[in-house]
């Protein structure tokens, strides 16, 4: 059920503001997995994009940079299936992997994409 893929979400999000992100992680497949059941294995789904959001966060906390890139970009391409070009949700994604690049290094790309989220504000 839809509600039950929500508050896994939001029991890994609890874990995640208390600190195990390991816990989040799990919570968070959880519930992208069931929501990949209830929607669709590809399907377009503004819940399976929040999930590979915090997915993707829960990674960056982990230190695991490149997962949490792999699960940005995917939230990224998911959310510009939905709304387009420009939204709130696309340039948070944005900014995530801006974080992300930031954090590994690679400052050209990490600015490309903080660049593309301001515009959107």
């Amino acid at each position: 059920h839809p509600f039950t893929a929500t508050l896994l979400s939001n029991v890994g999000s609890v874990w995640g503001e208390l600190g195990d992100h390991r816990k989040a992680v799990g919570y968070h497949e959880q519930a992208l997995q069931m929501e990949k059941v209830i929607y669709g294995q590809s399907a377009i789904h503004p819940g399976i994009a929040k999930s590979l959001n915090n997915l993707g966060l829960a990674w960056h906390r982990l230190n695991d940079c490149r997962k949490a890139i792999n699960y940005h970009e995917q939230a990224l391409q998911m959310w510009r299936g939905i709304y387009g070009t420009v939204h709130p949700d696309i340039a948070t994604s944005l900014g995530n992997l801006g974080h992300a690049w930031r954090y590994l290094g690679d400052h050209r790309k990490a600015n490309n994409y903080i660049v593309q989220a301001l515009q959107m504000c």
